[in-house]
């Protein structure tokens, strides 16, 4: 599909899971083999040039699902939705590249591996992820809504807008805790532009999630790149009592913030932003 000058090719890979599951029931041995052959090796051909996106399949999200059966299931029930589903995401990527447009993308819609969906795993469940500039995959499943897709599309399609203007820091061993957050809502508050009525309750309410000890301990860790102090405010922290992804709902809440302090600034202008003069802007 076209959006002005801006051209968007979206894969599906169900007919590859389809062949995986069928392989997987043959020669239960040779998952691994089977799932690079049916799926990855086709994902990095449909998203990357020759010999890039290696990095990327040793991410969890490209582990070859075991539970054979309940992937079978729900291929089946996705392929009643399957329609409705790429319906939305095409408007999705249409309102959200008139709203900010960029370079070509590739979009990729995967089932997602049951083994965390039935979990009910959140952090483990993402629904999807921008790999790079110009590469987002989709985790779907037979239970997603419309308008949520929608949602996490617009989500997504800001952070690879992000990346293309080389304001979102792609590695994350150079990125600080707020350099992480403000990423993180900055999509967030794009994506409600797009889509104020989606439900995604979970980062909103800041004021009844956020304790002000919280607050104090991610305003001294700002400024760390340390994986540790990450962690602590992406799983959360029994210890100190910081709930599961706090980086996200105080990245969203100075977001917010900021946003209500500079009321009618376009969208390309608070993107462009460092996260250090969104926190200055936001009087968090």
């Amino acid at each position: 599909m076209k959006v002005g000058k801006q051209k968007f090719e979206v894969f599906s890979y169900y007919q590859a899971f389809n062949h995986y599951v069928e392989s997987a029931k043959k020669d239960p041995t040779s998952l691994d083999e089977t799932y690079a052959q049916a799926v990855t090796q086709p994902f990095r051909r449909n998203a990357f040039e020759d010999g890039k996106g290696i990095e990327y399949m040793s991410y969890w999200f490209f582990t070859p699902p075991q539970d054979i059966i309940p992937l079978q299931s729900e291929l089946q029930a996705l392929s009643d939705r399957e329609n409705s589903l790429h319906a939305a995401i095409k408007a999705s990527l249409e309102k959200s590249a008139e709203k900010l447009p960029g370079s070509d993308k590739t979009v990729h819609i995967f089932p997602a591996n049951p083994a965390y969906t039935h979990g009910k795993t959140q952090e483990l469940n993402i629904p999807g992820v921008a790999l790079d500039q110009d590469v987002m995959v989709l985790f779907v499943t037979s239970t997603l809504l419309e308008e949520d897709i929608q949602h996490i599309v617009s989500h997504e399609y800001f952070h690879m807008i992000d990346m293309e203007k080389g304001t979102g820091e792609s590695s994350a061993s150079t990125t600080t805790l707020l350099e992480s957050a403000v990423m993180e809502g900055k999509a967030e508050a794009f994506a409600r532009m797009n889509y104020p009525e989606t439900k995604q309750n979970w980062i909103l309410n800041a004021d009844e999630k956020i304790t002000e000890e919280t607050k104090a301990l991610f305003l001294k860790g700002k400024d760390s790149v340390e994986i540790e102090i990450w962690n602590n405010f992406y799983y959360g922290n029994a210890v100190t009592e910081v709930p599961s992804f706090a980086s996200h709902i105080i990245g969203y809440d100075i977001m917010q913030r900021f946003l209500e302090n500079h009321p009618g600034m376009p969208v390309e202008e608070w993107l462009e932003l460092t996260a250090e003069e969104i926190l200055a802007g936001s009087d968090y």
